[in-house]
């Protein structure tokens, strides 16, 4: 016995709109949702480096606990004086696992430290939903006041 599509009856709770072309999607990301942290529970979970053989990048491997909020990072390499070297902000990533290549203009060898710190707005700047955050459509706005909610740093040597 087989069943074409007509035959199929979905019925949904909430505010999903069956007559929405991505639907499914509004469902999985749902379910994904209810299991995701709050931001003072996100913690990061692997951070990996893996220097060139150049000395001249580190490619930086990040892998936070799935989130319900998207947050905030600030990646700084900082060389053996504890000067920065290379940073980068990441606004919002839109995956718990992210990869980066930082780029050291001046190599010198010793013992670098890459830091990484997670951050979310202070709790009367947050998003009530994450629906609401996604809302921004296209706007710039200036960064609320934030807090950092997890931070983590590894030692690597750089070589020349």
């Amino acid at each position: 016995m087989s069943q074409n599509d007509d035959d199929l009856v979905f019925t949904f709770s909430g505010d999903l709109d069956p007559n929405d072309p991505l639907h499914q999607y509004q469902i999985m990301f749902n379910e994904l949702l209810d299991k995701a942290a709050p931001p003072e529970e996100v913690e990061i979970e692997r951070l990996e480096a893996v220097v060139a053989p150049d000395g001249r990048r580190v490619r930086a491997h990040i892998r936070l606990t799935m989130y319900r909020f998207r947050p905030h990072l600030v990646v700084s390499l900082r060389d053996p004086e504890g000067e920065t070297v290379a940073e980068l902000d990441i606004i919002e990533p839109m995956s718990p696992a992210m990869d980066f290549t930082l780029h050291v203009r001046e190599p010198r060898p010793g013992d670098y430290t890459l830091r990484v710190a997670v951050m979310y707005p202070t709790p009367e700047h947050m998003p009530k939903t994450p629906e609401e955050q996604r809302l921004s459509h296209g706007e710039l706005k200036p960064l609320p006041p934030m807090r950092t909610v997890a931070e983590r740093e590894i030692t690597l040597q750089l070589t020349q």
